[in-house]
């Protein structure tokens, strides 16, 4: 009598542990949400991706500037006035993402608060030789 109730408090114990832990993987899944898909407007073959964290202080203007290669940006805190030339401007608040074409003027890209800084994180798709990620343009 005394094995059966070992056997069945075992076995219980087993239960709650076994559907304990399937509950915990269950809420530690990964969540994967997608931000963004941007085409590329050329090919490109990536050689290397250069990741830079860059501040910005409040109300900081970048300048007009182009990338040799296409550029993913990440708006991890604050926001940001963004204008591609052809395009109008377009605001990007945190948790956005922000593509900045090849090739392509940028003609606004400024911290939008006068008030709050403002941070972005950007890979640049960079190919073969590409070191310098950015021209600083003169102002029209």
């Amino acid at each position: 009598m005394k094995m059966k109730i070992n056997l069945c408090v075992l076995l219980a114990v087993s239960v709650l542990v076994l559907s304990s832990f399937a509950q915990t993987q269950s809420k530690s899944e990964v969540k994967r949400t997608p931000l963004s898909t941007v085409p590329l407007t050329t090919a490109k073959t990536v050689d290397h991706v250069q990741v830079t964290r860059i501040d910005y202080e409040p109300g900081q203007a970048t300048g007009r500037h182009m990338h040799p290669m296409p550029v993913v940006g990440y708006v991890l805190s604050g926001s940001f006035d963004v204008q591609v030339q052809g395009q109008e401007v377009h605001h990007y608040a945190t948790g956005e993402v922000i593509y900045e074409p090849a090739g392509i003027p940028i003609e606004k890209f400024d911290n939008a608060s006068p008030t709050e800084r403002a941070t972005l994180i950007a890979s640049y798709l960079a190919g073969n030789g590409e070191d310098v990620v950015v021209k600083m343009l003169p102002p029209q």
